[in-house]
């Protein structure tokens, strides 16, 4: 069972009482009643819901099925392990080390690490200069430590620095 529909499922306040009650062990419609402060027509109400969600069991008693819960637990949202705009070449590296369209680390190799800066100093329009604001402010979109990733591109000749401006060449 999906995580959103065992959410919706258990957002209304009498089923969540109902799995509750069940839970902590009431076994019979009487006994969740009581234990959940609900009318019996309400426990009988929203149990055959409950029961062909996969949430209840009705054998032997009720009982709570923990399998759509270990289900919805292990359910992950997919991650953007791409960025916009990168080469083949670039969204190989990238794919490694870039997380919902941000960098998560640095490549240690330098090859690697090259390939990323490129993509980043692809983001500054040849020839127009940037104040030091405003090269911190685009770096930051993809990567907190906006200061390192300034200084390699300085370094890597991807960005000139002269007098606290930058400019892509």
């Amino acid at each position: 069972m999906k995580a959103a529909t065992l959410s919706g499922l258990l957002a209304d306040d009498d089923r969540l009482r109902v799995v509750a009650a069940i839970a902590l062990g009431a076994r019979t419609i009487d006994a969740v009643a009581k234990a959940g402060n609900l009318a019996t027509e309400d426990v009988k109400r929203v149990l055959p819901r409950l029961i062909s969600a996969g949430v209840i069991a009705d054998e032997d008693g009720l009982r709570v099925e923990t399998k759509p819960f270990r289900e919805a637990a292990r359910e992950r949202p997919p991650r953007q392990r791409e960025l916009p705009d990168a080469t083949p070449e670039q969204a190989r590296v990238l794919r490694n080390f870039a997380e919902d369209g941000r960098l998560k680390a640095l490549p240690v190799r330098a090859s690697q690490r090259r390939l990323v800066l490129e993509y980043l100093a692809e983001r500054f329009e040849e020839g127009e200069e940037y104040g030091e604001a405003e090269v911190n402010e685009l770096l930051g979109r993809f990567h907190d430590d906006h200061a390192s990733l300034r200084r390699y591109l300085v370094d890597e000749g991807l960005l000139t620095r002269s007098s606290g401006r930058y400019r892509r060449p």
